[in-house]
């Protein structure tokens, strides 16, 4: 990483600073200059994008268009914002301030035009997100941005190439003990009780979710659980589906790992990535895991050995008797 700047001169009156991972400019330093950010910090991973700032600035005539160009074409949603942000200096507050119109993605292709007004005709960063899609699993990505002045003039940047993750990501289940309670990793999806014998589940379900502030003949808190199927002891209160294989899924339950990318929110700059759930191993791994809290969670691997998963807890509520998570899951055999 680096920290990369770069004056637009007089006439602009002000400095456009930039700090991010190294990229090589591929046109000279002139009277139109630009320079590029990657936001994002985590691995590129379907159903998440990826985040960048583009920016360009002239001292002769005004900005005009800009474009990216994807080597793989991004999935709905790709595509320049229309906005660029701006710290307020009095509050602090960053506020959204229309700098570009006429937004389009074709296929790799995504085009802006700079609108011309006093904010916006010399200076301006826009955004730009890029949505993988599942054919692009496994595979390299990279980004060609460039932009032009009313003069003639044309800058470009090519941007490293990123690896997109062959993992898949499922965020904010809401599990409901009794209920919304049976989750499949294969599906990466939740069921209840009768959606599980109605869609003949009973061979996908990895764990079921439930919720008991003490259990066992000492009252030991328990709280909130996931537990296999195989496990008699954890599940003897509770009506399984008919048929439910009584699959034995490897949890392990780990406090000191966190992603933020599943968390939803800022806090923390940690993420799961493929070499993680590839390189986990489940040596002393239990079938059951219990009293989570938000904020922790378990690396899983389903008894047919197919899918190594990390289960993250985001949230739980013990009088409505739920716990909500997030998944990522890398298909390993």
């Amino acid at each position: 990483m680096k920290t990369i700047g770069y004056a637009i001169g007089a006439v602009v009156g002000s400095l456009l600073l930039i700090t991010g991972c190294q990229s090589d400019k591929v046109t000279p330093e002139g009277p139109l200059r630009n320079d590029l950010l990657k936001k994002t910090t985590g691995p590129a991973v379907v159903g998440d994008r990826i985040e960048f700032a583009y920016a360009l600035g002239t001292v002769e005539g005004n900005l005009q268009n800009v474009r990216a160009e994807a080597t793989i074409a991004g999935g709905a949603g790709t595509g320049f914002s229309r906005f660029s942000w701006f710290t307020n200096r009095n509050t602090g507050v960053d506020q959204p301030v229309q700098t570009a119109t006429d937004t389009v993605t074709n296929g790799a292709l995504s085009t802006a035009r700079i609108i011309d007004s006093p904010t916006s005709n010399k200076a301006v960063t826009l955004r730009y997100f890029y949505y993988p899609t599942a054919d692009a699993k496994g595979k390299d990505v990279s980004f060609r941005f460039s932009g032009t002045s009313s003069t003639g003039q044309e800058v470009s940047f090519q941007s490293p190439t990123y690896r997109i993750s062959n993992m898949d990501m499922r965020r904010s289940l809401v599990l409901a003990d009794g209920a919304k309670a049976y989750v499949s990793i294969a599906d990466m999806a939740v069921y209840t009780k009768a959606e599980v014998e109605q869609n003949n589940l009973a061979n996908k379900i990895d764990f079921v979710y439930i919720y008991r502030p003490t259990l066992g003949t000492g009252n030991f808190a328990f709280g909130h659980a996931i537990v296999a199927p195989s496990n008699p002891e954890y599940l003897k209160d509770v009506t399984l589906p008919t048929g439910l294989a009584r699959t034995r899924t490897a949890i392990d339950k780990r406090v000191d790992v966190k992603d933020a990318q599943l968390r939803g929110t800022s806090g923390f700059d940690l993420y799961i990535d493929d070499i993680d759930l590839q390189q986990t191993t489940f040596p002393s791994a239990a079938d059951y895991a219990f009293g989570f809290a938000a904020d922790q969670g378990a690396f899983v691997k389903t008894a047919d050995g197919a899918y190594n998963a990390y289960v993250y807890v985001n949230a739980v509520n013990n009088t409505a008797r739920t716990m909500t998570i997030s998944i990522k899951r890398l298909k390993v055999n």
